[in-house]
């Protein structure tokens, strides 16, 4: 009871700040969104995910105003999901926006670059063909029964005057992405593959309506960010396999030989000494090419206050040599 207590307190709380909030994010909505109904969606979501009621309450306020930009619901197909993740720096949950790949699709149609979109993936054993040029096809027939593995994923939009197109991935395209995601060995990439699979040829399928609308980039950039996010991820809202128990661990022991290679694994390579002034002026080269909305999340996920001119001192003194080691990486990444 004590515990229903706590997060009916949490869930109030919040409630709070997002009606305090809501004309500032009915401002910036278009006009199918209603703001108070974003705001009962995710409440129920919190009420029911005690990940989500620990997330802060800068980030629920986040979460909520990227909804508005992108016209997108939380929670389910065609909107945006709110996933909570770890910041391995500050130790404190973060609502993350995760755009679904059928709300990319609702942001181009809203933007009247497409009249439709659906992505579908291709196993071994379908019978699947296409043939690119003046005049482009795509056949594919799903086998029956086991169709074996995924080898490529596709997306086919069709445009307002009624004429069609495709983008097509194959393994080793998907597989490239998948390496640079911060979750590529957790989450959805596990649990929904085959749904990641078609949410990958979907992105890639609406990036070149960027620019159409201002919700449609806001989207495209949210999920860009959510891809290369440098924080431990809790598990999405989708049914979880049987053999995880509902602390996000697997209940069936690791096999023999996956244990033994544990034990056989080499040991990793001695680091390369570490110099904070290399560092921090590496840092400096790498924002000034990036976007300051870029840099102020950098800086955030890292546990920093990015600061610029005179003031930008500052973070060089208070960073830590591993808040340092990130922000290179991450900068680099972003670039």
């Amino acid at each position: 009871m004590a515990t229903e207590a706590v997060e009916k307190g949490q869930v109030q709380v919040l409630r709070t700040a997002l009606e305090k909030a809501s004309s500032k994010l009915q401002a910036v909505a278009p006009k199918h969104l209603k703001v108070e109904r974003v705001i009962r969606i995710l409440l129920s979501a919190v009420s029911r995910n005690p990940k989500l009621a620990e997330c802060s309450q800068e980030s629920v306020l986040n979460f909520c105003m990227k909804c508005s930009e992108t016209g997108l619901e939380p929670i389910g197909a065609g909107g945006a999901w709110p996933v909570p993740y770890k910041n391995k720096y500050t130790g404190k949950y973060e609502m993350q926006f995760i755009p679904d790949y059928r709300g990319l699709v609702n942001c181009a149609k809203r933007a009247e670059c497409i009249t439709d979109a659906w992505a579908e993936v291709v196993k071994e054993k379908d019978d699947f063909s296409y043939a690119l040029g003046l005049d482009p096809t795509l056949t594919h027939t799903p086998a029956t029964g086991d169709r074996g593995k995924l080898i490529n994923a596709y997306c086919i939009f069709v445009f307002p005057d009624g004429s069609k197109r495709f983008v097509v991935m194959d393994k080793a395209e998907v597989e490239g992405i998948r390496k640079r995601s911060k979750a590529s060995g957790d989450g959805p990439w596990v649990t929904d593959e085959s749904e990641m699979w078609k949410k990958t040829v979907t992105r890639r399928a609406m990036k070149p309506f960027a620019g159409m609308s201002t919700a449609l980039d806001a989207a495209i950039e949210a999920d860009n960010d959510a891809t290369g996010i440098d924080v431990d991820p809790i598990a999405m809202p989708v049914p979880v396999p049987k053999n995880v128990t509902a602390e996000g661990t697997v209940s069936e022991p690791l096999p023999a030989d996956a244990k033994k290679k544990e034990k056989e694994a080499p040991a990793a390579a001695p680091e390369q000494p570490f110099d904070r002034t290399v560092a921090v002026a590496e840092i400096k080269a790498l924002v000034d090419k990036t976007k300051a909305s870029k840099c102020e999340q950098s800086f955030k996920l890292v546990g920093l206050s990015f600061m610029g001119g005179e003031d930008g001192k500052s973070w060089e003194m208070e960073a830590t040599d591993t808040q340092l080691q990130e922000l290179v990486r991450m900068f680099k990444v972003k670039a």
